[in-house]
């Protein structure tokens, strides 16, 4: 009976990591407490929160339509009225750029939440089953792995059409091998700890196994490369947007953006200026995010921090 009592009171208790020690209202406010107290934690949460009002509120609060160009207003430096000042088509650009973050941070987060949902499942069952199965899934992953994401989504766009969707896909497939192989390995790596050996000797289900407890404690590993792959997307959908390959003109995006941009490098700095500070803040953030989150993770990397 008290082996019981133990294996069952070690089926509760996660990995380490400062997210797993409660799974509690106070215990995610002590983990946003943790996350603010670090200068890098509390930089990137202030961006992203700026970037998000820039990119989903000032759109529908704003009066001035990214289309609408106003007669003698072409190429005007920043101003009041105008922020990040004009375009060759005497467009506000401040509203573009807005815009154009917000369709960039539409594709790329689905994309990526897309992508690791399919990944992390695929991995999953690779880890827990073993054997052939791991086999089978470890080599199509492999395959997926030999294309370069800049040149698979290349090859959608050329065979579905430019474009936002077909943008997305790309990146979502790209993410699948990414997420798989992170999701194979925590498994691995936990399935042969003592928790997982009581949950057998009870009789639990390897299903229940696989998704009531690895899952959980295997949340801190993909936590914080979460937040890379949504880097790596964004700045996927900004180089094809770069090379004309998303959406298509007069819809904006930062790729997009940084292109027309480039052309009035002399004339207009801004031009370049604005779109280019959007996206480099914007990664910044997210590493600094991820960075600190592996170190909440990982109680070996805090102790040293």
């Amino acid at each position: 009976m008290a082996n019981q009592r133990i294996a069952a009171t070690s089926l509760d208790v996660p990995a380490t990591g400062v997210l797993h020690e409660s799974w509690t209202r106070a215990g995610w406010v002590q983990a946003t407490r943790l996350l603010l107290r670090d200068p890098r934690g509390a930089f990137a949460t202030t961006v992203l929160l700026i970037l998000l009002v820039f990119a989903f509120v000032v759109p529908l609060v704003s009066t001035t339509s990214p289309f609408e160009s106003v007669r003698g207003e072409r190429l005007l430096e920043p101003s009041l009225s105008h922020p990040f000042g004009t375009d060759e088509l005497s467009r506000d650009l401040f509203i573009r750029n807005a815009v154009g973050l917000r369709a960039t941070l539409i594709g790329g987060v689905f994309a990526v939440i897309a992508g690791w949902l399919c990944g992390i499942t695929v991995g999953y069952i690779a880890g827990f089953r073993g054997g052939s199965v791991d086999s089978v899934i470890s080599r199509f992953l492999d395959t997926l792995m030999a294309f370069p994401g800049i040149l698979l989504a290349i090859l959608l766009i050329t065979l579905f059409g430019p474009g936002l969707t077909s943008l997305a896909a790309a990146v979502a497939i790209f993410n699948i091998p990414i997420s798989a192989r992170l999701a194979r390995s925590a498994v691995m790596r936990e399935g042969v700890r003592d928790y997982v050996l009581a949950a057998r000797a009870m009789g639990c289900s390897g299903t229940r196994i696989l998704w009531r407890h690895i899952a959980v404690n295997t949340f801190g590993i993909l936590a914080v490369q979460l937040p890379i792959s949504v880097v790596s997307s964004v700045l996927i959908m900004a180089a094809l947007g770069f090379l004309g390959l998303g959406e298509q003109p007069p819809n904006p995006t930062l790729g997009g953006l940084l292109n027309d941009g480039r052309r009035f490098m002399r004339l207009a700095w801004w031009y370049l200026v604005a779109p280019a500070t959007v996206l480099a803040l914007l990664t910044l953030a997210l590493n600094f995010l991820s960075d600190v989150l592996s170190e909440l993770l990982d109680p070996a990397r805090r102790g040293r921090a």
